[in-house]
């Protein structure tokens, strides 16, 4: 018998709490400043890693 995973669609909110980029840099195992960096990069690793803790952390689930 298979296991059946639905994957659900998320999106970032439009504004993200105080302190998210140390939240993010501490799960990471990052320095903030990477974080800051990798965010003006808008591209990479390192910012595809950044995206899936904020979205697994603060997004929103859509039913679409």
């Amino acid at each position: 018998m298979t296991k059946t995973v639905i994957v659900k669609k998320t999106t970032l909110p439009d504004f993200l709490p105080h302190g998210w980029k140390k939240e993010v840099a501490r799960v990471l195992e990052i320095h903030p400043n990477t974080v800051k960096n990798a965010i003006r990069a808008g591209k990479g690793g390192t910012f595809e890693r950044i995206k899936k803790v904020a979205i697994e952390k603060w997004g929103d689930n859509e039913s679409k």
